[in-house]
């Protein structure tokens, strides 16, 4: 496998930066060079052996210092998946690993996290379809029943599936995306904001939502959550939210702070990859207000 990856650096200020290198991975073989080369002879700027002293970890988008990144979620799974099977094979016997430069790769950037599956957004209760409307199956959560054998109080979860012409990739960029372009398809959507990076899977977000699709004389409403993300070794996408506390978002004033008990996305690649099936659940606290046991400082 070839191709781009960027080595971030700290400069003696410690701000980061990255270097781009076009890397060459040729059975245990990895070599880094400044351009794309031009024969299989030509010298790199570095080299390493990858066997199974080395460890390779993925990080997500964080930025981490001395370690490998790449530009996009899908390349990096690539890299990750080609350098575990090159270490798993391990090298010729007589290349040692004690005295190596490099003893671990890392991607800082975009990754993959293997230690969940998708079916985690989607909660066990049977689901019943209700409607179908622009393409869209609706389908609602069945209500538990307690101890004495009445239905809870809360609101049913909500779960819209459909299919949507683009990557899984492409897909997820976009709902990833807090900026001004949410809004020509999120018609509920006003502002967005990161509070904070937590690391490389997950963030602290906090949105305001337009009046127009409540009732009338109802207060604007916002929410603070806890996003995180993770793509799966089939290309599919996950993105998990639930609400928060953060004491640097507080209340805002002009807005009721709506609370998200559960909720995120599953984007599954369709049709060889050029379609997607996105599967969209929301379990709303049937509360008008949030109070959030949790929080995140």
């Amino acid at each position: 496998m070839e191709g781009w990856l960027y080595l971030i650096r700290c400069n003696r200020f410690g701000l980061q930066f990255s270097r781009k290198r076009y890397f060459v991975l040729d059975h245990h073989l990895l070599r880094s060079f400044k351009s794309v080369p031009n024969s299989d002879d030509q010298d790199p700027v570095r080299s390493a052996i990858v066997d199974s002293c080395i460890r390779v970890m993925d990080n997500g988008r964080e930025s981490i210092n001395r370690k490998l990144g790449a530009s996009r979620p899908e390349e990096a799974a690539r890299w990750i998946q080609c350098f575990h099977e090159a270490s798993l094979k391990g090298a010729p016997e007589d290349i040692g690993c004690s005295k190596r430069k490099w003893q671990s790769y890392r991607n800082h950037q975009n990754s993959i996290d293997w230690t969940l599956s998708s079916s985690d957004v989607i909660a066990p209760s049977p689901w019943t379809i209700f409607g179908c409307q622009n393409g869209l199956r609706l389908f609602k959560e069945a209500k538990d029943r307690d101890s004495g054998g009445k239905k809870r109080d809360d609101h049913p979860a909500i779960m819209a599936v459909g299919v949507v012409d683009g990557t899984s990739e492409a897909i997820f960029q976009t709902l990833m995306a807090l900026g001004p372009s949410r809004s020509e398809w999120d018609f509920c959507f006003s502002k967005g904001s990161v509070v904070e990076h937590l690391d490389g899977h997950t963030d602290i977000i906090h949105k305001q939502l337009y009046s127009d699709w409540l009732p009338w004389g109802m207060k604007r409403r916002d929410l603070l959550l806890r996003r995180y993300w993770r793509r799966e070794d089939d290309g599919t996408y996950v993105i998990l939210y639930h609400s928060v506390f953060h004491k640097k978002c507080p209340h805002q004033k002009g807005y009721v702070r709506a609370c998200l008990k559960s909720g995120g996305y599953v984007i599954s690649p369709a049709n060889m990859g050029k379609q997607s099936v996105v599967k969209h659940m929301l379990a709303i606290e049937s509360g008008a207000s949030c109070k959030i046991g949790s929080h995140a400082s």
